[in-house]
């Protein structure tokens, strides 16, 4: 047995996920009651951000020992990314009763009063897991997970002068690329030519032991040293933004294959349903959906709908995303199982209302159920972002993304991802989708005149309350943009000239992608991408 834990170990060491829940599975098969075996698949499940069945498996370990610490933590922490928050601070709550010393429920405290924006709440907590951290455990990982956190909660605060100070301090304890990365976003006149010489030795000294250890380690040195030269040395910015998706490919490619499926089933999927209206017509009404691909500009249309008294910012939600995905998995197309999906993400984000009559959600992805946003929550709002199809692929390209956006780490699938988004548009488009109750923006229409735009926006999404745009600056943004939408609207984002020795293959894929939908004699493609040149 040793030696199959060591192989199911080597597997998640080097991000083969799918491997390794084949191997946990087959020996639990065996070893049904190993506790130990049980909080493998647990976190492989994690990993693969299946919190659903990360929960599952964890209430199963409680059903043989009640009192477990670490999974009683764990459901707390996988209900927090499903956004079942009263269900997370229930076992978040006695987690602490268990232990009343350990960082990890405080953490998972200091995650939800970040979703609710209560950023002083949040900061208290982070403070006092610090030092619990610093006092009782010797897990680095997760320690450097809570000082991040605490630095998005200095910008959250807009206290960038204490965020750099504390970065600075925790940098002179132990170099960390990650904190790096954060100081150079934040304040590059901060970063001295030493900082910069420690980075780039240990890119180039360090031996890992696994993918996942390399991906971990090097991912955020390149990116520090990209963001570094990005003014200075434009050449040597692109070089290091290549080699630091070079290795995120490494660990997300096999992701993309799932994402690819996917967009093809929901289509599908919509078949069943199309012809379907629900009981309750007005359900959805305090509900506004931000959709597009990733950096359209969804941060900054939020920013904007979000700045008065009336509407919460919600970010990214990842509620109906997972709800729609499990109603499609499920394969039940009944008007009672629509209604339960459409109740439930009601339900979720009611969570966040309190004062406010509305509340955003921001998830980009959601453009693939537009259809089924339209069935299940009919008096919702959705506003469309578009953008120029290259100025997205460059943006994504520099930013570092995990597995939620396993595209971004080449030109080839930002290429392919793009082509899906417009066929995904397409046959929303003639599904009847795009009606009344979906607001269609460009990017660059935004930015040239914003004033005009926001109140277009307010009017469609029916916002009674005065524009704040003191509000707006205000805003924080937990995504890529955490350390750009405060800042004053502009265009220097628009028709960018970066990265162009990739352009020809980011064209490329893209072209090939748009083959393949019209083999399929579904939806020919337009002469152009929703009027830009590709």
């Amino acid at each position: 047995m040793n030696k199959a834990v060591n192989l199911l170990q080597q597997y998640i060491s080097d991000g083969q996920f799918q491997k390794a829940l084949q191997e946990c599975k087959k020996l639990l098969s065996n070893n049904p009651k190993e506790t130990f075996l049980m909080k493998l698949l647990s976190h492989i499940y994690f990993l693969m951000e299946d919190y659903q069945k990360a929960v599952e498996t964890s209430l199963k370990i409680l059903e043989l020992d009640p009192n477990d610490f670490d999974s009683i933590n764990n459901i707390g922490s996988y209900n927090v990314q499903l956004e079942n928050f009263d269900e997370a601070q229930r076992y978040i709550k006695k987690a602490k009763q268990l232990n009343n010393s350990h960082p990890a429920p405080l953490q998972n405290n200091a995650e939800i009063a970040m979703k609710k924006r209560e950023f002083s709440n949040a900061a208290q907590e982070l403070d006092l897991c610090i030092s619990f951290h610093e006092k009782y455990s010797d897990d680095y990982f997760t320690y450097k997970g809570a000082l991040i956190l605490r630095i998005e909660v200095f910008i959250a605060l807009k206290e960038q002068d204490k965020a750099v100070e504390f970065i600075k301090k925790y940098l002179s304890i132990k170099f960390d690329g990650e904190l790096l990365l954060h100081l150079v976003q934040i304040k590059k006149d901060e970063v001295d030519d030493n900082l910069i010489k420690i980075c780039k030795e240990k890119s180039l000294s360090k031996t890992f032991n696994s993918k996942l250890e390399k991906y971990q380690e090097l991912v955020p040195l390149y990116f520090a040293l990209a963001n570094f030269y990005e003014k200075s040395d434009q050449e040597m910015s692109e070089e290091y933004y290549i080699r630091a998706n070079k290795e995120v490919f490494e660990i997300v490619r096999l992701a993309m294959m799932k994402f690819q499926k996917s967009v093809i089933n929901i289509m599908e999927n919509y078949n069943f349903i199309k012809g379907t209206n629900i009981s309750d017509k007005d359900k959805g009404h305090k509900n506004i959906f931000i959709v597009g691909m990733p950096r359209s500009g969804t941060t900054l249309t939020e920013s904007m709908i979000t700045a008065n008294s009336e509407v919460f910012a919600g970010g990214e939600l990842q509620s109906f995303y997972d709800l729609a995905n499990r109603f499609i998995l499920n394969k039940d197309f009944s008007l009672t199982k629509m209604n339960e999906v459409g109740d439930d993400y009601v339900y979720k984000t009611e969570y966040f209302l309190g004062e406010f009559s509305k509340v955003v959600d921001k998830l980009p992805n959601n453009y693939l159920f537009l259809g089924h946003i339209r069935k299940f929550l009919p008096k919702s709002k959705i506003i469309l972002v578009l953008r120029d199809p290259w100025d997205v692929a460059v943006s994504l390209f520099k930013q570092r993304y995990v597995t939620n956006i396993p595209y971004a780490s080449s030109m080839f699938n930002i290429g392919v991802t793009l082509a899906n988004f417009e066929a995904s548009i397409l046959f929303w488009q003639k599904q009847n989708v795009v009606d009344e109750n979906i607001f269609t923006i460009k990017y660059e229409d935004l930015v040239k005149n914003f004033d005009e735009y926001q109140n277009k926006l307010y009017e469609f999404c029916e916002i009674k309350a005065a524009y704040e745009p003191e509000k707006r600056e205000r805003f924080f943004a937990k995504t890529a943009t955490i350390y750009q939408v405060q800042n004053k609207i502009h265009t220097e984002s628009v028709k960018k000239e970066e990265f162009l020795s990739l352009k020809s293959e980011f064209v490329d894929a893209f072209n090939s992608q748009r083959e393949f939908w019209n083999s399929k004699n579904l939806y020919p493609p337009p002469d152009s991408f929703f009027g830009y040149k590709v």
